[in-house]
């Protein structure tokens, strides 16, 4: 998909800070964060939405989810996660690629949902951070 930001600068590793990968799934840093840590997981295969991604894929999304919000919430010390997916324009989803948000969240801060300035040093310092507690998980179990 030529017009895909997330095919063309994620999925070739060419512009994106990716702390997972499997053949199929993709765990990278949001570029525009609401939150430090704030992270986006993709399908490698374009999916615009919910309603074509292929079912096994989803899954494979949601199982990385649960423990890359695991890391999260270890990594950045957070009181809570918000997992979102938005699907179609008028919900807001910006990028036409299947992705899930996820967010670490601390008590007694509220987010406004503008996006953080973030340099591409502060966003490589925090994804090798995240993939340091994912290879420190996947030692144990």
């Amino acid at each position: 998909m030529e017009k895909c930001v997330f095919c063309s600068n994620v999925v070739t590793g060419k512009d994106a800070h990716i702390f997972y990968r499997t053949s199929t799934v993709i765990g990278f840093m949001d570029k525009y964060p609401v939150e430090e840590g704030h992270v986006l997981i993709i399908p490698s295969k374009h999916y615009e939405n919910i309603f074509d991604i292929d079912s096994e894929v989803y899954l494979e999304i949601q199982q990385a989810a649960k423990k890359i919000a695991s890391v999260l919430r270890d990594v950045f010390e957070a009181d809570g996660i918000n997992i979102g997916q938005n699907n179609g324009e008028c919900a807001r989803q910006m990028v036409m690629h299947y992705h899930l948000h996820i967010i670490p969240r601390h008590c007694g801060r509220e987010i406004g949902w503008n996006r953080l300035q973030q340099s591409e040093e502060e966003l490589e310092n925090d994804c090798r951070r995240i993939e340091k507690r994912l290879n420190e998980i996947n030692n144990i179990d």
